[in-house]
């Protein structure tokens, strides 16, 4: 059995918003933005794939726009559309629900409403809201009310902050995918866990994309840079070293083809917290097959391939208990 974790859904009315909007590409990175067409049609590439249950999202750019009002609605009809298909095909998809957080009523309301009446299964999340960095006090209420209901989080790279000072010849290069994207998740994780709003909010769960971006690698440093630094710096406000708000995320293999990305997640964060992702319908081409045989050629047992297959997904989201 596979459940995929990270999987994006755009309706077309949410891309013909974005054209309005002069925004044809995701994240600002020059990928094209695939529309989702039908459920039957996801449901034949996830039958051809050997996936039996996906997680959907809306994924980068979200519902980050400087309108509030029309985040607000982006955010009510992207909602909207993915638990109706939820609803439709219980038992091969769940829901992330997306929440304009450049208005934090509008945020909250919507949080609500998205559990609550639609009964989704948790939150998808950019790194930075038109590019303020998720990890900004502004957002600590919000965080209190994901903190009380404690659901899974999906992060995901947004537009890099900083991105427009880069050269332009790093677009047709596709340096911010391939770097810019993956940073983000790293600083934003590096922020919240130094700052302490994983110390703080104690039930705050990401579901980090692409293996945590370059966490994995670089945590080792920042345990360093703890240990060492004087009673008076600020890092030594956080009562624990970073490794310990670390192994209470979720990492999913989305875009990771080498042995020595599962290495440094599984060194870090355990078989237990490793999840499969696929970044469908992004890697509807041989970054998958990749992907996926990076997981059967590492050397897993049959049951940490089950683990990271489904059961730790099981442990996530209620809903797949029937499983």
């Amino acid at each position: 059995m596979k459940i995929d974790v990270h999987a994006a859904c755009y309706p077309k009315a949410y891309l013909d918003e974005l054209k309005k909007m002069g925004i044809g590409g995701e994240g600002g990175i020059g990928v094209d933005i695939p529309a989702w067409t039908t459920a039957e049609e996801r449901i034949a590439d996830l039958d051809r794939l050997g996936i039996d249950v996906q997680v959907l999202g809306l994924s980068a750019p979200n519902v980050y726009f400087p309108d509030a009002g029309l985040s607000r609605e982006l955010a009510v009809m992207t909602n909207d559309f993915i638990a109706d298909i939820c609803k439709a095909y219980p038992r091969r998809f769940l829901g992330l629900a997306s929440v304009p957080l450049n208005n934090l009523d509008y945020a909250v309301s919507e949080l609500d409403r998205a559990l609550d009446v639609l009964k989704m299964d948790g939150i998808f999340l950019g790194t930075n809201v038109n590019q303020i960095s998720l990890s900004d006090d502004r957002f600590l209420p919000f965080f209190e009310e994901v903190n009380k209901r404690s659901v899974p989080m999906a992060l995901h790279p947004m537009r890099a902050i900083g991105q427009d000072l880069l050269p332009p010849e790093d677009i047709a290069l596709q340096v911010p995918s391939c770097v810019g994207f993956l940073f983000e998740t790293t600083r934003v994780v590096a922020e919240m866990t130094f700052k302490g709003t994983f110390e703080k909010y104690q039930n705050l769960t990401f579901i980090l994309s692409h293996l945590g971006g370059a966490t994995p690698f670089l945590y080792p440093r920042w345990e360093w840079n703890y240990r060492i630094r004087p009673e008076s710096h600020p890092l030594k406000r956080v009562p624990h070293p970073p490794s310990h708000y670390l192994k209470r995320h979720y990492y999913d293999t989305a875009l990771s083809y080498a042995g020595s990305t599962l290495r440094c997640t599984i060194e870090l964060a355990g078989i237990d917290h490793l999840v499969f992702g696929t970044d469908l319908p992004y890697t509807r081409d041989i970054r998958l097959d990749g992907m996926i045989a990076n997981i059967e050629t590492y050397g897993l047992s049959n049951e940490e391939k089950e683990k990271v297959y489904f059961k730790n997904a099981m442990n996530l989201f209620p809903k797949l208990k029937w499983a």
